[in-house]
């Protein structure tokens, strides 16, 4: 068993760096990346497989479940 990590920083520019090895959540940032390029970028893949992405803090909300 493993853990699928997700890390969230807050910027002091107003945006959350967010970098998840989540296949789930990855996919979901992709399509928000996609359809709302101003809000969410993917910025990079790392070799274990977790991708960073930075996130408009503002229009985000982050509810734990």
């Amino acid at each position: 068993m493993f853990k699928l990590e997700t890390m969230i920083y807050a910027s002091e520019d107003g945006t959350y760096s967010v970098f998840t090895l989540n296949p789930d959540l990855q996919k979901q940032l992709d399509a928000l990346a996609t359809q709302h390029p101003e809000v969410c970028q993917r910025k990079a893949r790392g070799e274990a497989g977790g991708v960073t992405y930075q996130v408009r803090s503002d229009l985000v909300e982050i509810k734990p479940k």
